[in-house]
């Protein structure tokens, strides 16, 4: 039975669902276009909200590799899905998963 709790991965498809739509809400793809160093600071300070957040779902969760890899990919398919570019949807999940795995 412990072998198929590893493979379950709902509740992290659901957690990851849940930054990507945040993301949405706070800095919307059309957003993206914006050069300006406020929009700039924006997304940084939204990143590390959304990153900070995920290292506390991982800490009550206790994540293992497998399970950093799939709530990476559901968030950056989800910000792909949302309208957001290849390009930013590499850079929010790299910050997102780089924060995952120092801690």
């Amino acid at each position: 039975m412990a072998i198929m709790q590893f493979f379950n991965t709902k509740e992290i498809e659901e957690f990851a669902t849940v930054l990507a739509s945040d993301l949405h809400r706070r800095f919307p793809p059309a957003s993206e276009a914006r050069t300006d160093p406020g929009a700039k600071h924006q997304i940084k300070v939204i990143l590390e909200g959304l990153a900070a957040r995920a290292v506390r779902y991982q800490k009550e969760h206790k994540l293992g590799i497998y399970k950093k890899a799939k709530l990476g990919n559901v968030f950056k398919w989800k910000l792909k899905d949302l309208g957001y570019s290849e390009a930013f949807a590499e850079v929010a999940t790299k910050e997102i998963v780089t924060r995952l795995a120092v801690n």
